[in-house]
């Protein structure tokens, strides 16, 4: 089971139900990694709120647009995504009740980051 994959998976069938809109989805899924990346790279180069006015901004948007662009390049391929909804459409309950955890220990520790990092 490939975690992003399963990600996407479930965020589409979430946010997706109509099929209309995809964006969100890639946006979603944009901003798990997003917000675990930048608060590492906050906490490994010891960065203040003060110092996001200057330079340290730069190199932070230009990651946040490259995972951006990464996700639309790789989901809004319409075969890659219809591969990924038919691969997990048949699990197993077993196997969606591994991956609904897996969902929310991501969802946990993002949320365990945003609130524990007092840098951001």
């Amino acid at each position: 089971m490939n975690p992003y994959y399963y990600l996407f998976y479930k965020l589409t069938r979430f946010l997706n139900k109509k099929g209309k809109n995809e964006w969100g989805v890639i946006y979603a899924v944009s901003l798990f990694p997003g917000i675990i990346l930048s608060i590492g790279y906050a906490k490994a180069l010891k960065l203040t709120p003060k110092m996001f006015d200057g330079f340290y901004i730069y190199p932070l948007i230009l990651l946040l647009a490259i995972i951006f662009i990464f996700n639309s390049i790789m989901f809004l391929n319409k075969k890659r995504v219809s591969r990924i909804i038919k691969h997990y459409e048949n699990e197993t309950e077993a196997q969606r009740k591994l991956g609904n955890a897996i969902i929310i220990l991501l969802v946990l520790i993002t949320l365990a980051l945003i609130i524990i990092s007092p840098t951001l």
